[in-house]
């Protein structure tokens, strides 16, 4: 430290001097301090719950690299797994599969860096498909505050901790509530808000359920609406917290606290034999629902009603045959929305539509259904082929920057990234991309 006495007897010049070399060092830290805290943020970017951090498929902050002509993202490491549709999620240090193997169904922790096991959970799954679709899970798990949530097709959720996958409590959906089977099993992914976990249950009294996260008791439930296949997702709005759910019946939100019913619009097939697959996705203050099965599309926006100081969601508009989804939920850039129109067996198309208006832009026949995630103002696309497909988001044409073969036929299930890699899976294999690298 320099006192005055110290300033005067050294004089000007060299108290200059030394003054600079103190300012040189001071703004080294700070740069040193924001790089570390930039790579740490960086590295903090996560994958651990159906649609990624924000249930809407999107990273804003990733900033995705493209291979260059000839070359393609490098395989980091790759697992035998079992049937399912469940995808898999990623944290900073680990990738997590729900998937069944034979009679059971299993849980896996795997070591990002090389694919090794950490541990495993496995049970005896007594779910079988009528259709013979698969008998693997549907539902993707969640992650939070060191512990997994799982839903089972047969209706049992258990709660994981992530450190060990030892088991800390479990309910049986079917037993408790009647949950009903449905046409593929129980497929509702497990929307987690601070100490608590809601599922689409469904059953003869209830609709959807939440439960403590640390014990599994019931917090509260709603009245029945028939449950489906489309997961809830968080919406929040100042210091308004909803649970969306794209329910049997239509359009239903709930206050996520004490599952007070705040909206409810019949939005919902004329035909038995149909389901509701793609979750609601939150653009903002405004919410985008769509289903096949002759449902069409639909926006809404949560804003102030003619009743002075209340607040509801009102209806933009309705339209068929412009973003008819079967299953995959779509993502949204800068006002539009790109997604699968049409059912999944009958040559869906990759569309680009005008969020305001519901005007299609263009359309890209990819082969097939598939899923989507968006990094900043680039999109992703895992085909059921098992083709990765990289396009700019853009409303004038469908721009392709890169396609590669990462998997085989039948990859419907939903895949994650981080700012690192890229995990997808499909009935056979889990692969682990790396982002960074190019062979």
């Amino acid at each position: 430290m320099l006192w005055k006495s110290d300033w005067v007897m050294s004089g000007k010049p060299e108290f200059l001097m030394f003054n600079n070399r103190v300012m040189k060092k001071f703004y080294f830290c700070i740069f040193l301090c924001l790089f570390i805290i930039g790579h740490n943020s960086a590295k903090a970017v996560n994958w651990k719950q159906w649609l990624g951090p924000s249930h809407n498929g999107s990273l804003d902050e990733v900033v995705l690299s493209v291979p260059k002509e000839g070359k393609d993202y490098s395989l980091r490491w790759e697992k035998e797994v079992g049937v399912g549709w469940s995808s898999p999620l990623v944290d900073s240090s680990f990738v997590y599969l729900h998937h069944r193997v034979g009679d059971n169904e299993v849980v896996q922790c795997y070591e990002i860096s090389s694919g090794s096991e950490r541990w495993r959970y496995s049970f005896l799954s007594g779910y079988r498909d009528d259709f013979g679709m698969d008998n693997g899970p549907r539902s993707t798990p969640a992650i939070s505050e060191g512990v997994m949530i799982i839903h089972s097709p047969q209706g049992l959720v258990h709660a994981l901790s992530i450190d060990e996958g030892k088991l800390l409590w479990k309910v049986d959906l079917k037993k408790q509530f009647s949950s009903p089977k449905g046409f593929f099993g129980r497929c509702s992914s497990p929307l987690i808000y601070n100490n608590s976990v809601i599922f689409d249950v469904g059953g003869e009294d209830s609709g959807l359920v939440s439960f403590s996260i640390d014990t599994g008791k019931v917090i509260w439930k709603t009245k029945k609406y028939g449950n489906d296949y489309a997961s809830s997702v968080l919406f929040t709005s100042g210091s308004t917290n909803l649970c969306l759910s794209f329910v049997r019946e239509g359009f239903l939100a709930v206050d996520v606290v004490t599952g007070h019913p705040r909206y409810y619009a019949p939005f919902r097939s004329p035909i038995d034999a149909s389901v509701n697959a793609a979750s609601p996705l939150v653009i903002g203050n405004q919410v985008f629902l769509s289903s096949c099965y002759d449902v069409g599309a639909g926006l809404w926006e949560w804003n102030r009603t003619d009743k002075a100081r209340q607040f509801s969601f009102t209806n933009l508009w309705k339209r068929k045959e412009v973003l008819d989804c079967h299953y995959s939920t779509p993502v949204s850039y800068n006002g539009f929305l790109y997604g699968f129109h049409g059912r999944q067996e009958r040559r869906p198309v990759l569309r680009c539509i005008k969020l305001k208006d519901a005007t299609v832009q263009w359309e890209e026949y990819c082969g097939g259904a598939g899923n989507l995630v968006r990094l900043k103002n680039r999109i992703l696309v895992l085909t059921e082929r098992g083709e990765l497909l990289v396009f700019t988001a853009q409303s004038k044409e469908f721009g392709l920057l890169h396609r590669q073969q990462i998997l085989g036929f039948k990859s419907r299930s939903h895949f994650a990234v981080t700012n690192q890699v890229l995990v997808a899976r499909d009935q056979k294999r889990l692969v682990c991309l790396d982002l960074h690298n190019f062979e």
